[in-house]
């Protein structure tokens, strides 16, 4: 009987100190028992071979999301002949660096690194959207770039499986060479091929598996990969060498002191580089502001237990982390079990990397023993159950945001719930995860957050940690990497203040870096003179909306998406009752002056208004609109062309905008004859009272306004041809005729 189980019978709180204390004894335990089991027999997943549980077969469906080609929208269509930066061929530094992105900025990390005029590739992610980036979901690193230079790029090897480090391979892989091949370790090449398959993209020939720690040549370089530790299984960092000197990227990285999976981060492998000499150092920049050492994972397991020990019998427990972290995912795993509780899946993404790392013989448990979460739900004692959802950044469609704002079809959120997040805000969502954690508390549950409760730790080095690498690997040149600029440059000064690095260098994406020959003891001078920037290029970033559309800012018109969110949009539809097409007979011959005193002028129209995203005041800023414009057109001759009309009608609901609510929105005027586009005669009374409710006025307006505007490209021709099939005889021209006589003309 289990320590738990006997304190219960006793009826000892599970909130006591004795009752806590027996949770971490179990919790470690247990930790030490699975890596008993995984060193005897393997990992607590199965391998290759091993046939699919039931919980993954069903949260696996492969959503289709391209024929290949279809989702690549302009991705690889050419902005101009962009020369490729850096010295012209077989002159300057013989190693070179030219990022992509990820310098500047979090995420979308992609850069090539060459020796002499050969190049490969390290990673290929993407950036996820601000807030201003409106209806966007991916930011993409310069495909059209890569593509023109593709005969340069000889491989492509990929660090880790971070979305920040893959995501752009379904755009970046079909731009370069059919032959060149992408390179990445068991685990993440598990993710990538479910990914290839998703844009029917996956070429097995093409990608190719390699274990941590193996040597082998890869374009220029002869690669060597050493374990490093991040929040993700796999994880390396590269040595890159050649006849001119040892580049060395960390990718993605922090010293996990006491990693709960065994797989400790390769010192003994960057003291020996350090004892060799490289000639670079790349390392990653992201918590350079942090000072101290990160906490180790084992930790943050303790707290987890600690925490679902103290909600013993109160009810659910909803626990929510980065659906990457396999780790963490153990961790919650052996909390659960040591407080008695199963644990089932809330959201797909969780379930695609347990079972990428299944394939690979490193999941942290069988998944098998997961429960289904529909069931579990249903027909569980909400007492022994732990829910792991997705959307500890309140992603729209995740589990708990839905949740959250009772729109989930399965997870209704209860008083009696506790919510366990274990996760980063990142920065740029604070808002909106913030706007779900108090919607969550609205329900009267408990929320555990903050860094005060320990449930998380970060992935990426603190301060003393990047130091002690500094030291260890001792370059010739420090090149930060992964950042904001401030990061880079403040990474920079604690290399050459604090750990004895005299050459730094902070550069942006776009710009090339080389450097000379690697150090020998002849070798005399400022060693400043090994480095220099030696080009530059104008990248552009790619946006893909979630779908097939897939372009730069201005193709994706981003600027518009902003100005109609903040400004608004007014669609007019203008019904031209009277106008005449070009000038009557008797005025044939006379001078221009001449004409346009005797042409009657009043246009009339038919409105049919509608705006969106814009304060209309219950109906008057319609109706004020109606006003402005018809009050302009009584000045018209009725000779004006439809583009001219066009025209005046926006200049005025500009000026009424801007006179009602100081407002400049977005305006869409189509115009046509009585009878061409998409009104009847009597179509427009409605709209002249301007009431919001009114279907002329809001409602209604669309259809007109599509069918306006799908008429449009053949108004012309139309009315021409309607002109010579039914002519009519224009009224005789002689004094300028009133106002109330141009009114009860019927003009064609």
């Amino acid at each position: 009987m289990r320590c738990a189980g006997k304190l219960r019978a006793r009826g000892v709180p599970a909130t006591s100190s004795l009752a806590k204390g027996c949770a971490r004894a179990q919790f470690r335990h247990r930790d030490v028992s699975v890596q008993a089991a995984q060193k005897k027999g393997g990992r607590g997943g199965g391998g290759q071979g091993q046939q699919k549980s039931p919980f993954l077969k069903k949260r696996l469906r492969l959503r289709k999301s391209s024929d290949g080609v279809s989702h690549l929208g302009s991705s690889l269509k050419s902005r101009g002949n962009r020369p490729f930066p850096g010295p012209p061929k077989g002159q300057g530094p013989p190693l070179r660096v030219l990022p992509i992105g990820g310098l500047g900025e979090i995420g979308m990390n992609c850069m090539l690194i060459g020796h002499e005029d050969r190049y490969i590739m390290l990673d290929a992610g993407l950036m996820f959207p601000d807030f201003a980036e409106i209806g966007m979901q991916k930011v993409l690193p310069d495909t059209s770039f890569l593509h023109q230079w593709k005969d340069l790029i000889e491989a492509v090897v990929i660090t880790h499986g971070h979305e920040d480090h893959i995501g752009a391979l379904a755009w970046v892989v079909p731009g370069l060479d059919p032959a060149t091949p992408i390179y990445a370790t068991k685990f993440v090449m598990n993710l990538v091929e479910r990914r290839m398959k998703e844009y029917n993209l996956w070429q097995p020939h093409r990608f190719k598996t390699f274990e941590v720690g193996s040597k082998f040549p890869v374009g220029p370089f002869e690669l060597e990969s050493f374990r490093v530790t991040h929040s993700i299984p796999d994880c390396i960092g590269c040595i890159l060498r050649s006849e001119s000197g040892t580049i060395v990227h960390t990718g993605d990285w922090r010293i996990e002191e006491k990693p709960v999976d065994g797989d400790e981060f390769d010192r003994a492998t960057l003291e020996k580089i350090g004892q060799e000499g490289a000639t670079l150092l790349m390392s990653d920049s992201t918590n350079v502001l942090s000072p101290g050492r990160t906490t180790s994972e084992s930790d943050v397991g303790v707290a987890l237990a600690n925490r679902m020990a103290q909600h013993h019998g109160k009810g659910r427990i909803i626990a929510t982390q980065f659906a990457s972290n396999i780790n963490r995912l153990g961790m919650l795993k052996k909390a659960a079990d040591a407080c008695g509780r199963k644990l089932a899946f809330a959201g797909p993404s969780i379930a695609q990397y347990l079972d990428a790392c299944n394939k690979a013989g490193r999941a942290p448990f069988d998944p098998s023993e997961l429960l289904d979460i529909e069931e579990a739900i249903e027909g569980y004692d909400s007492n022994k159950l732990v829910i792991v959802t997705t959307g500890s950044q309140a992603e729209p469609r995740a589990a708990l945001n839905l949740a959250a704002f009772g729109a989930s079809p399965f997870l209704k959120i209860q008083p009696e719930d506790l919510i366990l997040y274990s996760a980063k805000v990142i920065p740029g969502n604070e808002s909106r995860v913030m706007k779900m954690m108090n919607n969550l508390a609205g329900y009267g549950c408990e929320i555990a957050m903050g860094r005060g409760e320990n449930l998380h730790t970060s992935g990426h080095a603190y301060q003393e940690e990047q130091k002690e690498i500094l030291k260890m690997v001792n370059p010739d040149n420090f090149l930060p990497v992964h950042g904001e600029y401030a990061f880079l440059q403040h990474h920079a000064n604690m290399a050459e203040q604090e750990c004895g690095i005299r050459n730094t260098n902070v550069i942006r994406n776009g710009q090339m870096i080389g450097f000379g020959a690697k150090r020998n003891g002849k070798q005399v001078g400022d060693l400043g003179s090994l480095s220099k920037v030696v080009g530059n290029v104008k990248l552009f970033s790619f946006y893909n909306d979630g779908g097939k559309g897939t372009g730069t800012s201005e193709q994706m018109q981003l600027y518009e998406r902003i100005k109609i969110a903040q400004e608004g949009i007014v669609f007019t539809n203008v019904e031209v009752k009277n106008r005449v097409q070009g000038p009557p007979a008797q005025a044939r011959g006379k001078t221009r002056a001449s004409r346009q005193r005797e042409v009657p002028t009043g246009i009339q129209v038919n409105l049919r208004i509608t705006a969106r995203a814009l304060w209309i005041d219950e109906g008057r800023l319609i109706s004020e609109m109606n006003r402005f414009v018809k009050t302009r057109l009584r000045d018209m001759p009725v000779t004006s062309s439809l583009n001219e009309i066009e025209k005046v009608v926006s200049e005025e609901l500009r000026r009424c905008c801007k006179s009602h609510n100081n407002k400049r929105p977005e305006v869409i005027v189509m115009a046509h004859d009585a009878g061409v586009g998409g009104m009847s005669s009597g179509s427009g009374g409605a709209s002249r009272g301007g009431r919001r409710s009114s279907p002329a006025s809001q409602g209604g307006g669309r259809a007109a306004a599509a069918q306006g505007g799908g008429q449009r490209g053949q108004r012309l021709a139309q009315g021409g041809r309607q002109s010579r099939e039914n002519p009519r005889e224009n009224p005789p021209s002689g004094n300028k005729l009133s106002k109330e006589e141009v009114d009860r003309i019927e003009w064609p």
